[in-house]
C-alpha cells in the first residue's frame, strides 16, 4: 500500500474505515476501504469475502462503483475503489435547498434501475441495503456502492443478517420474514424516489413497528386480498397492523407527474409479487425517452484480473491503521440498527 498517499478520512463504520487517497504512481485519486475486526490468513480467504465476490461480478457495469484492486497486508484487507467526487446521494440531498427536478430524478433513477436490472437478472444478486447513503454521485452519473449485504437470488434463505436502514426496509423484512428476494430492492427504490421529490423520507419510524405503522398510514393497511402472507408474518411476531385507509400518493407529491406517482405507488406495494422488476421499471412510461447504456450489457467475469490482486506482509506507511481492540468481532444488532451513515460508504 506504499504506492498510496492518504489524503483524508471520508468514512467510518462498524466494519471499517475509508480514506480518500492518491495513487503516487499514476496520480489517480481513489477511495480505500480497510476492513476492521477481521483477519485474513490468505488472499484466497479475501477473495471469498461476500462483498468482494459481489463486486467482481458487477465490476464492468457503469452504474456500480468500480473495484480497482484488492490488497492484503499483514492479514488486513484493503479494497481500493474509484473515487466519486460528488459523495453520496444522501449528502447531495441534505446540501440542496430545493427539491430535484423531475428530469434530474428521472436521470438518476434510470441509471440505478439499469444497475439493478443487471444485478438481479444478469448476475443473479440483490443488494439488500439500498439507501441514499449507498448511492454515489459524480456530476450526472450515479453508481451503486457497498455490496456488503448483497446475496445471490438463488442462494437460499434464511437471510438473517441486518439489512437496510429501517426507513428503506421492505415490510416483509420489517416483519422478520426469512424468505425474500430482489423485490426488497424495488421497495427501497420507491422510498428513495419519493425522497428525491420531497427531500424527506417517506416512511420514518423509531422502530420496526413504528415504520410499519407509518407505511399503513400512507398506503393503507394490508388485507387478506392485498397481502395475506404479510398478515401471517405479523401474527408470527404478534404485531397488529393498525387500520388505515391510506392516501393517494399524488397528494404527497404535488410536483410529480402522474407517471412518477404511478411508478412509486407500484414500487411500494405491500405484496412483493406486485412490485415491478427492475427490467419492468425501465419500460415504465416514467422513463420513456431514456436510452439504455450499451455498456451496461457487458457480461462481467467472476474472476479478478491478476494485476488487481496484491499481497504484502508489511504495512509500511499504513502502520498507523490499527485495528480497534475496543470493537467486538461481531457487532450486535443494536449497534447496527442505531447507526445512520454520515458518508458515502457504509459498512453494514
Amino acid at each position: 500500500m506504499e504506492k498510496y498517499q492518504r489524503i483524508k478520512q471520508i468514512g467510518r463504520g462498524s466494519y471499517g474505515v475509508v480514506w480518500k487517497a492518491k495513487n503516487l504512481q499514476n496520480g489517480e485519486v481513489v477511495a480505500i476501504k480497510k476492513l476492521m475486526n477481521e483477519r485474513f490468513n490468505s488472499m484466497e480467504e479475501c477473495m471469498k469475502l461476500r462483498e468482494v465476490k459481489a463486486l467482481l461480478r458487477m465490476k464492468n457495469h457503469p452504474n456500480f462503483v468500480k473495484l480497482i484492486e484488492v490488497v492484503r497486508e499483514n492479514s488486513i484487507l484493503f479494497m481500493v475503489f474509484e473515487y466519486m467526487e460528488g459523495g453520496s446521494l444522501f449528502n447531495k440531498m441534505i446540501r440542496t435547498t430545493n427539491p430535484f427536478s423531475e428530469t434530474e430524478i428521472r436521470n438518476l433513477c434510470f441509471q440505478v434501475f439499469q444497475g439493478l436490472a443487471y444485478m438481479h437478472d444478469t448476475v443473479g444478486y440483490f443488494h439488500r441495503d439500498l439507501k441514499p447513503e449507498n448511492l454515489l454521485v459524480s456530476k450526472d452519473v450515479i453508481k451503486i456502492a457497498d455490496l456488503g449485504q448483497a446475496r445471490r437470488i438463488n442462494g437460499g434463505p434464511p437471510y438473517t443478517d441486518y439489512v437496510t436502514t429501517r426507513w428503506y426496509r421492505a415490510p416483509e423484512v420489517l416483519l422478520s420474514a426469512e424468505i425474500y428476494d430482489s423485490s426488497v430492492d424495488m421497495w427501497a427504490m420507491g422510498a428513495i424516489m419519493f425522497e428525491l421529490f420531497t427531500l424527506r423520507p417517506l416512511f420514518q419510524g423509531a422502530s420496526s413497528a413504528g415504520v410499519l405503522d407509518e407505511i399503513c398510514s400512507v398506503i393503507g393497511s394490508p388485507t387478506e386480498t392485498t397481502w395475506s402472507l404479510g398478515l401471517y408474518f405479523a401474527g408470527m411476531i404478534s404485531y397488529q397492523f393498525p387500520e388505515f385507509p391510506g392516501v393517494d400518493l399524488s397528494t404527497l407529491l404535488p410536483s410529480a407527474s402522474p407517471e412518477a406517482v404511478d411508478l412509486i405507488t407500484k414500487l411500494v406495494s405491500w405484496n412483493p409479487c406486485w412490485r415491478p422488476t427492475a427490467e419492468e421499471v425501465l419500460e415504465h412510461p416514467f422513463f420513456h425517452g431514456c436510452a439504455s447504456s450499451s455498456s451496461g450489457k457487458v457480461i462481467t467475469s467472476p474472476e479478478l484480473p491478476m494485476e488487481m490482486v496484491f499481497e504484502q506482509e508489511s504495512l509500511k506507511s499504513w502502520e498507523s491503521f490499527e485495528i480497534g481492540s475496543e470493537r467486538s468481532a461481531t457487532p450486535t444488532t443494536e449497534d447496527l440498527v442505531s447507526m445512520l451513515p454520515e458518508n458515502p460508504f457504509e459498512f453494514m
